[in-house]
């Protein structure tokens, strides 16, 4: 016989009080703040994005009480501009400019209120250099390149500014006590600063806020971490690599190389700023010095290697010739960090990579310019070796992050480009080659579906030549299907043929293949 069942009414569950909304402007930054550090928390994904999302909101509800508080709007501005990167993939470059435009207009705002805020000059630099790169995206806005040389050359300027604020702190941080029976000597290149000490004053104190009824009045203040070598070091590899930016777009050759020379005397003060970072740890600072002296020395690597890079290739540009000894240099920068500091360092491995492909690419292109075959004991050879090498550093980052589609993707562009090169050991390896295309593209794909600017043309691709160059029979039909695919998820005419122009590894009939058959009607209607 069953036991009796209890028939008392079971205690009802506490139904959930809704969070009361914050009603004031200390309430609606303390919950801003909040947020934002969930989103830091997550980092990426729609977890990371919401939470932003939210910050940027309770920012926004803080100014609506309150909008004469530098930190509130430099705060907004900051988390808008984080709010870029969650835009998907195939967002247009005036959908990325809108945005960015949004933190820039809260930065400036917060300068007027606070002009010296280095945060803000900070932030806003970089937020110009990155309007800047979206500018160069674009056919759609007129006069991109020249908005595109402005923004670049406000962010040089803003980067030149906070240095000499963050310098002038440093050196008053350190200034030689009277009192003091043994004075702290910091030595300090002038001969290489931009700007003129002359200028320099002395730093006031900053006040205490004072409490008041008017919202107008109330302001909060940010604790602000005071200036180190190391942040130092940050600001001039900003500059560097800003001025590299501008440099390679520049028309003019000696213009461009003079602007890579100022840039790499700007990398010169940092190593000067690394070797006055103390190499052991004080306990009251809660830093690891030696960690930090590390991570320092592997950013300065790989600021000098993309320069040097990028000098080569705006030299190749300018007279056809590939400048091997600037190639040397970057990949021996690069080899540094892998081999000295960081054997896991994806970054330097990835950029590796990046500058052996150009290297190679560029040998192969004179040859083509002249309309000469690769030599196979020569040239060919040469360009093999650097693919293979690059082939080699993309796999040694693949291995820690087996699910980062970008490489990925430059593993599969990779594969295909040597599946492609007109020589016997090519020939002997193209199957397999295209076999590994296919699969780099296909492992992108399957992580992450949403992405519609990669793995899924170069993977159609991979499968055309699969039948086209190897005589896999039925495997354009799977291309095929593929193309299909991503047009069910958001793909079309306009972005493939984007694409195509960026993309050097896919074949010109490859291209046509699938505009004929899926496409065609799209320039019918651009002709009418």
């Amino acid at each position: 016989m069953g036991r009796f069942a209890d028939k008392r009414a079971q205690k009802p569950k506490p139904v959930p009080k809704k969070k009361k909304e914050p009603e004031t402007f200390d309430e609606c930054m303390e919950e801003a703040i909040h947020f934002e550090e969930q989103g830091e928390r997550y980092r990426t994904g729609d977890r990371a994005e919401r939470n932003y999302e939210r910050a940027a909101e309770m920012y926004g509800k803080a100014f609506e009480y309150n909008d004469q508080d530098a930190d509130c709007i430099y705060n907004w501005g900051r988390v808008l501009f984080l709010l870029v990167n969650f835009l998907p993939s195939h967002a247009s470059p005036e959908e990325k400019l809108e945005k960015v435009d949004q933190s820039i207009e809260k930065f400036r705002r917060a300068l007027e209120l606070e002009k010296d805020k280095t945060d803000a000059q900070f932030n806003l630099a970089q937020a110009l250099h990155q309007r800047s790169e979206i500018l160069q995206e674009t056919t759609e806005i007129d006069n991109a390149y020249a908005a595109s040389a402005r923004s670049l050359q406000e962010a040089i300027d803003l980067f030149d500014s906070v240095y000499n604020l963050q310098e002038k702190e440093y050196l008053e941080q350190f200034a030689p006590d009277e009192s003091a029976g043994s004075p702290m000597e910091v030595d300090h290149d002038h001969s290489q600063c931009d700007h003129d000490h002359s200028e320099d004053e002395p730093k006031k104190e900053e006040e205490e806020p004072v409490a008041s009824d008017s919202p107008k009045e109330f302001t909060t203040v940010t604790k602000v971490e005071s200036t180190t070598a190391y942040s130092l070091i940050e600001t001039l590899l900003s500059t560097a690599e800003t001025m590299s930016t501008m440099a390679s777009m520049l028309a003019s050759f000696p213009a461009s190389m003079d602007l890579f020379s100022r840039a790499r005397a700007k990398l010169g003060l940092a190593e000067n700023w690394l070797a006055k970072m103390p190499s052991s740890s004080n306990p009251d600072d809660g830093i690891d010095a030696e960690k930090e002296k590390k991570d320092a020395r592997i950013q300065i690597n790989l600021k000098e290697a993309s320069t040097y890079a990028a000098m080569a290739d705006r030299t190749f540009i300018a007279s056809g010739n590939v400048d091997k000894a600037l190639f040397e240099k970057a990949i021996e920068k690069l080899d540094e960090i892998i081999n000295e500091y960081d054997p896991r360092n994806v970054e330097a491995m990835c950029d590796r990579g990046d500058i052996l492909t150009s290297y190679g690419q560029e040998i192969a292109e004179v040859a083509d310019k002249k309309g000469l075959p690769l030599v196979p004991e020569k040239d060919g050879k040469e360009v093999w070796q650097l693919y293979a090498t690059a082939t080699k550093s993309f796999q040694a980052a693949l291995a820690i992050e087996p699910k980062n589609i970008n490489i990925l993707n430059k593993m599969g562009d990779l594969s295909l480009t040597r599946a492609s090169l007109d020589l016997p050991i090519a020939e002997r390896n193209k199957l397999q080659l295209l076999k590994n295309a296919q699969f780099y593209f296909k492992h992108a794909v399957e992580v992450d579906k949403e992405v519609l600017t990669s793995g899924y043309i170069g993977w159609a691709m991979s499968e055309w030549a699969l039948e086209e160059w190897a005589d896999v029979s039925g495997k354009k039909d799977d291309a095929l299907k593929i193309i299909r695919v991503w047009i069910k998820r958001g793909g079309n005419g306009s972005l493939f043929r984007s694409l195509a122009e960026d993309n050097e590894s896919w074949d010109e009939e490859f291209i046509e293949f699938v505009i004929e058959n899926f496409f065609d009607d799209d320039e019918d209607e651009d002709e009418e």
